[in-house]
């Protein structure tokens, strides 16, 4: 990796997190994003994974706004979507395609620089939890919680990629 893109994705985290200090969701994914949180909290055995996976969805979420920052108008997708609800089946076939090794289907940056961006944020998201959980948990169990960590931050992503007109 080049050093500017280390600096582009340095850039596009830092820009992330502070968007998630602010109120960047849309209504409607604001509402979605509560409705995770409440029934993470009731599906979980431990309820500090609903609020992890309610930041995690956020800060995903926010690095797609800190893509569309960086890129000229005319190279966003067509206008935001207008509806009440989350579409679903959108936000879960762009998930895929990020999953996947697809990221240049659904990134706006070059799919290099946003998949680093979505490992350092998921990485970030990891080493919060590192110090207070890491002992407690064997290897299997610490490896679910990258998975369920990694999932809610693609699905954050995905989300905001949903709420605008695309392919």
């Amino acid at each position: 990796m080049t050093a500017a893109t280390q600096t582009d994705v340095a850039d596009l985290c830092f820009t992330a997190r502070a968007l998630a200090q602010s109120h960047p969701m849309t209504e409607v994914s604001l509402r979605y994003r509560q409705q995770c949180f409440e029934a993470e909290r009731g599906r979980q055995p431990v309820t500090e994974l609903a609020d992890w996976a309610s930041t995690a969805l956020l800060v995903g979420y926010c690095l797609r706004r800190s893509e569309e920052q960086r890129v000229p108008e005319d190279r966003l997708p067509a206008g935001a979507a207008t509806t009440d609800e989350v579409d679903l089946d959108r936000v879960a076939a762009l998930s895929e395609a990020l999953r996947t090794g697809d990221a240049a289907t659904v990134s706006l940056l070059p799919s290099k620089v946003t998949v680093a961006a979505l490992d350092r944020i998921i990485a970030t998201e990891l080493d919060k939890r590192h110090e207070h959980l890491r002992e407690q948990l064997d290897d299997a169990e610490w490896s679910e919680l990258e998975d369920y960590i990694t999932w809610w931050v693609i699905h954050g992503y995905a989300l905001r990629a949903s709420e605008r007109a695309g392919p």
